[in-house]
């Protein structure tokens, strides 16, 4: 619903864009696609134009639960209805029915069922693609604090000095890069190419590199087996008595490497 003071000049002959429903707060109306002028309530109006209001909300690309009136008229209408349901026994019953089919998820399914095949109306397109630009933008702004309170963490004022440092000069991987700097690995690439900084060439070995990926490797196992240290639970196990076989089986990795960070046995 786009909601916005209408000036007096632009109030005659307004035609609202299509997928939008236009309410004029200093009159408390709203404004009709066909003709342009300003009503309490397009409900009654558009029969003028030979629509129903369902029909009207479809040409217009409009929610099917839109309400076609005035924040007033339609707060009256709501205050009225509900008056009437608190003093009807009959109208109670009859909502108990769709209250109970709710609960259920009847009236979800029916809904979903009968949309199937209608096509999205137009500012329900609006809506969902407004909703995910926000959702992109509450991300990006939750990303940067991330990233900038790692930065701080780490010693550094300034992005482009930190990839340096980490990733060029320090020689860590992508993986251990991302973490450290607390951002995705593929906006970490962007990242880089942003401030000119080279990505290393898949299969570079960089020392720092082997180091990253022992690392990752001795954290995977350990989160495997539910231990913060991966290296004294194989030595524990070890010295009970289970095989390497058993160990390599257990922490997801082959038996040299168990071996590896067992020792000598």
């Amino acid at each position: 619903m786009t909601r916005r003071r209408i000036p007096v000049g632009e109030r005659a002959g307004r035609h609202p864009d299509f997928g939008r429903l236009i309410r004029d707060e200093d009159a408390d109306t709203v404004i009709c696609h066909v003709c342009g002028r300003a009503f309490r309530s397009l409900g009654s109006h558009v029969r003028a134009h030979g629509m129903t209001a369902a029909e009207y909300r479809q040409e217009f690309g409009l929610l099917r639960t839109r309400a076609l009136s005035a924040r007033s008229f339609s707060q009256e209408q709501s205050g009225t209805r509900r008056a009437g349901y608190r003093a009807s026994e009959e109208a109670q019953m009859r909502f108990a029915a769709g209250r109970a089919m709710a609960r259920s998820g009847e009236l979800t399914r029916r809904r979903r069922d009968a949309a199937r095949d209608q096509a999205d109306p137009e500012e329900l397109r609006r809506v969902r693609a407004e909703s995910l630009g926000t959702g992109r933008r509450t991300q990006a702004r939750a990303a940067d604090i991330r990233m900038k309170a790692a930065l701080r963490a780490e010693g550094f004022t300034d992005l482009g000095q930190a990839l340096r440092t980490v990733y060029v000069e320090r020689q860590h991987s992508i993986e251990d890069t991302a973490r450290i700097l607390a951002v995705g690995k593929g906006r970490l690439r962007r990242l880089l190419a942003e401030h000119g900084i080279d990505i290393r060439p898949t299969g570079h070995n960089s020392a720092a590199g082997r180091r990253s990926r022992g690392r990752l490797n001795d954290r995977a196992a350990a989160e495997r087996v539910g231990v913060q240290d991966i290296v004294v639970w194989l030595r524990e196990r070890a010295a009970e008595g289970a095989t390497l076989r058993e160990l390599a089986a257990a922490a997801g990795r082959s038996i040299p490497w168990v071996a590896a960070r067992i020792g000598h046995r």
